[in-house]
């Protein structure tokens, strides 16, 4: 279904935040007024979807489904919410500003970035490479910038669209190439369970017609569950694009860049970095030059709460992570600091996810890691690092500023204080942004850009 369908009949949206928002304005910029749906309208006033005088906000409870044909739902509302299930139970169709874009740039240059991390950092870096060798590119999608954004625009040379598994469940296209750089449990509760996750994940993918597939042979996860795909591309460890035993990224054994210089540090971005130049080659049909992929490299300071190193204070080096919401994010950060005293900060909301990943990790750092523990369920977790024999200190403390005290105390100088929660913000936390503004702050920084 495309964009002009789904205004050309009755039609409804459903979440109101940046996307949601971006759909209304679209619509009334066609003459469509939708009817506006969202859990909480009391907080729309200031928003460009605010109500209109003849069309109030409905809460889902309260929608007439049988007066709508489609449902433009945000990526926040679970696809798995009863009133959806009402809602198609009454012929509705629903649709996401994602897939509707999909359908429309069918025949343009996209490249997707989907994965449950490492997305933001294989997009912003694909977007630079590709830049690089000339080509006027779109950065759009859940990197910050709705799809939407780009209709009424003139084409561009090449779209690179981060797409999250709140936006892939109902793509009905799949794009001409996508990268995919991990899979691991993630977002349980939206999606009811880890089969569901990774199911809804593969869509992007899956949807038809075959793209070009680039898959991070790193994950095990990610390469078996492709592994029946027609079109795979393995980069990484291992593939047409890797890093080799000398740290430089290579094309069919050519040397491009060198991976060591990248700001960002870890395995698992010189692996993202594999994952973008194996995008734009697949995209465009040729490896990127070297002086595109360098350029990328040099140019590249790293995204906010990913891995980001925010400044050092009394020789103490301060990682902010708070992006990292589940434990196989947690622990590819503190591999990166493999050999160094470290001191991590983790925890907040159990959604359920098994810890083995973030265990495992810390199981095997050297020297041993400090473990600075949030809640909720703090107490739950150390007695599972404790339970699986785990060396170093556990304590518990109450807010990300009281952790990060206990941080700096437990640190020696030339070591690393790293918040790298491995569990997504409890109710009422203010996201992780505020967190990594609590963390710098609290570390007595200014954060990068500022």
């Amino acid at each position: 279904m495309t964009l002009d369908e789904v205004l050309s009949r009755r039609v409804a949206v459903w979440g109101l935040g940046a996307e949601g928002s971006a759909v209304v304005a679209l619509a009334r910029s066609r003459g469509v007024e939708p009817l506006l749906i969202d859990d909480h309208p009391e907080r729309l006033a200031t928003q460009g979807a605010a109500p209109g005088p003849a069309r109030p906000v409905l809460l889902p409870s309260d929608v007439p489904w049988s007066e709508v044909d489609v449902v433009v739902r945000a990526p926040g509302v679970s696809r798995y919410r009863p009133e959806l299930a009402a809602a198609e139970a009454a012929g509705v169709v629903v649709t996401t500003a994602m897939a509707l874009w999909l359908e429309d740039y069918a025949d343009a240059p996209v490249l997707a970035v989907t994965g449950t991390k490492g997305k933001s950092t294989t997009a912003a870096l694909a977007a630079a490479v590709l830049r690089g060798d000339g080509l006027e590119v779109e950065l759009i999608g859940n990197i910050g910038v709705p799809v939407l954004d780009t209709y009424g625009k003139r084409r561009v040379d090449a779209y690179v669209v981060e797409v999250s598994s709140y936006q892939a469940v109902d793509v009905t296209c799949s794009p001409g190439v996508v990268v995919l750089t991990s899979l691991a449990p993630d977002h349980l509760d939206w999606h009811g369970g880890v089969e569901p996750y990774y199911r809804d994940k593969l869509r992007l993918v899956e949807a038809g017609p075959a793209a070009a597939l680039a898959v991070s042979a790193g994950n095990d996860e990610a390469v078996r569950r492709t592994a029946g795909h027609p079109n795979r591309t393995l980069y990484g460890s291992e593939g047409r694009v890797r890093v080799s035993a000398e740290g430089w990224v290579e094309v069919d054994g050519a040397a491009l860049a060198d991976a060591g210089r990248l700001r960002v540090p870890g395995r698992h971005n010189a692996w993202n970095l594999c994952g973008a130049v194996t995008g734009a080659l697949l995209l465009t049909g040729s490896a990127p030059s070297t002086g595109a992929v360098s350029g990328a490299v040099d140019g590249f300071e790293g995204l906010p709460s990913r891995c980001q190193t925010v400044g050092t204070r009394h020789g103490r080096t301060y990682v902010d992570d708070a992006l990292a919401s589940n434990p196989f994010a947690s622990a590819a950060s503190i591999e990166t600091f493999a050999g160094r005293p470290l001191t991590v900060i983790v925890g907040g909301a159990d959604r359920g996810v098994d810890p083995g990943p973030l265990v495992a990790a810390l199981a095997v750092h050297q020297p041993p890691a400090s473990v600075v523990v949030l809640g909720p369920g703090a107490d739950r977790l150390v007695a599972v690092l404790t339970d699986a024999g785990v060396p170093g200190a556990f304590r518990v403390a109450d807010g990300v500023a009281a952790a990060v005290h206990l941080a700096a105390g437990s640190t020696p100088e030339g070591g690393v204080v790293l918040f790298s929660p491995g569990a997504p913000t409890p109710e009422g936390g203010g996201g992780y942004r505020e967190r990594s503004r609590q963390f710098t702050e609290a570390a007595g920084l200014t954060p990068p850009g500022s």
